[in-house]
Order: C-alpha cells, then structure tokens, then sequence
C-alpha cells in the first residue's frame, strides 16, 4: 500500500519517532518496486566506451578518496550542458561504480530519450509531481539496491553568466534520508575556450570532475537546511575551482559578452539530440517565480548587456 507521503512542513512537525516510522514506511514501499538494475549494465558500459568519442576535451577527476568504497552514494552535481550525461556516464565507469542518474523525459526527443533509457537514467516529468514522485522512490530504491545515485538538482542548465549554481531542490536531500546514503556534492567543470567558436564541440578544454567530502543525513535533519549545506558547499567547491583556474567571475563587469552570448547560443541549439527551450526550463527552477531570479544574458536592442533570453536565430 502507498504511504501518505509528507510535506518538509509536515516532516518538521513530527517527532524523530515519528518521522524513523515515517521512513520506515517509505522504504517498505520502495521495497515493492522492481527495478531493472543489471539488464542494463551491458547497454551503460556501452554508452561509457562510446562517450570518450563525443568530447574533444580532456577529462580530469579529483577527490576520489571522498568516494564510500563499500557503499553505494547520492551525488548532488550541478547542471550546465548537454554532455553531463555523458560525462556521468563515462567517469562512473571509469571509477568501477554502477550509477543511475535522476532526470527528466519532457525536454528530450526521441533518439535522446532512448539512450537515456538504455543508461538507466530514473526519468520523471517535470509537469506530473506523481511522476516526479515514483521517480523519487525509484531512484532510492535503486540507490537501497546498491547503485550509486547522481542527481542534477538545479532542476535545469545553469546559464548564468556569474552565478556557481542556481537553487537546489530538496529531492537529492530526500532520497538520500529514504536509502539512508551519504551525500558526495559534486561538481562538473567544463572549462570553456576563452574565445568565439563556430560548433558547440568546440567550447570546452577539458572537464573537471570534483567529488567532495561525504555530507552524512540524518532522519531527524530538517531537509531545507540540510539541502542548503550542500549548496554552501558546493558554491565553495566550484569558486575554488575557478580560483585555481584563473576564471575570473566576481561580477557581471567581468563577463565578455560576445564570448559569453556564441558560447550560450551554442549550448543551447548547437549540441546533438539536445535544444534548450529557455522559457520551458525556466519554469522549473526552484526560485523562477521571483522578481529578481536570473539564468540567462542577452543584449538588448540598445546593446546593454542584459538579463534575458537568447532565441534561435531563423
């Protein structure tokens, strides 16, 4: 039978006896669930050798010893391009590690959504919070079952210009507390070429991978302000990053625009099986609804450098 499942609000109301029955009810449901987990190691380790193929960049990871060896874990990554799924793919097998990654079916066609199938990504729509909800306990289910879990939870690309992440939901949070596995937070650097290109395959040098150190969850944790641990943490995480790299992104003053306008435009209409409706995405971005949020520049019909989205060219 479904258990009632509860709101952040609700959870926090309740009494750490509670919310271990509440959990414990979860991971009974969970528990019914069939997933499909070794039919598709054969068509994953596929798509792994295939990826290499699809880059011409380099690819470096880091903090692997922050990696649980003898358990499975949740790994909260930001969100900026088409290739993430690729790269997921490749490095997780690269790292000998079976990984399922959370996305979402309504922004794929038809050939995109098929390889995501055939690499065990746990797919929801957006627009159904049922479907959102049964890819939730399906993706812990898969996690209690032993695969390691990735999930993008940004919601979408993160285009903006200066800002490390946008908002993360709680969803990685969540599922981490139902399969009872630590959070890794992860960050995918894709270091762009600092000039005007002609093909989206042309826009990166290479791909920084960075696993960082275990946030472990509790039951009893309120789940916003764990989530906003990671975020912190994170944030820190690819700021560092940048330092290192010599990326200098401490304003909007700091951002060429022609650069930062060819290398949008490609990411969004230049990648194969891939287009980036903005407005679409835009809405399920934790934060959209309010004046000040931001994910994209554009200029303006004055030439200003400003908030707003870039259209496919006719």
């Amino acid at each position: 039978m479904e258990p009632k499942f509860l709101s952040t609000k609700e959870l926090d109301r309740l009494t750490i006896e509670e919310k271990e029955e509440y959990y414990k009810s979860i991971v009974e449901y969970c528990n019914t669930i069939k997933v499909n987990i070794k039919s598709k190691k054969i068509s994953k380790k596929i798509i792994s050798l295939l990826a290499p193929n699809l880059r011409k960049y380099e690819l470096e990871i880091f903090g692997e010893e922050n990696i649980p060896k003898d358990d499975s874990a949740v790994f909260i990554c930001n969100h900026s391009n088409s290739h993430d799924f690729f790269t997921t793919q490749e490095v997780f097998d690269n790292l000998n590690r079976n990984v399922t990654p959370f996305g979402a079916s309504d922004c794929l066609d038809f050939l995109s959504l098929q390889v995501f199938k055939l690499g065990d990504v746990t797919l929801i729509d957006r627009n159904d919070k049922e479907s959102s909800l049964d890819g939730l306990m399906s993706f812990s289910k898969k996690m209690i079952e032993g695969e390691d879990g990735i999930i993008f939870s940004e919601g979408t690309w993160n285009l903006h210009p200066v800002k490390p992440m946008q908002n993360i939901k709680v969803g990685g949070t969540q599922s981490a507390i139902i399969a009872d596995k630590m959070i890794i937070p992860t960050i995918f650097e894709y270091v762009e070429i600092p000039d005007v290109v002609d093909k989206e395959s042309e826009l990166y040098s290479k791909c920084i991978v960075l696993f960082g150190k275990p946030i472990i969850v509790k039951r009893d944790d309120n789940m916003i302000e764990k989530t906003l641990e990671v975020q912190k943490t994170m944030e820190e995480m690819r700021t560092g990053l940048w330092k290192k790299l010599g990326i200098k992104k401490s304003s909007i003053d700091d951002v060429n625009k022609d650069i930062y306008m060819n290398h949008t435009y490609l990411k969004k209409f230049g990648a194969l099986g891939f287009e980036f409706d903005s407005e679409n995405e835009f809405k399920h971005m934790l934060g959209s609804k309010e004046k000040s949020f931001e994910n994209e520049y554009t200029i303006n019909e004055n030439g200003d450098f400003v908030p707003g989205i870039t259209h496919k060219k006719r």
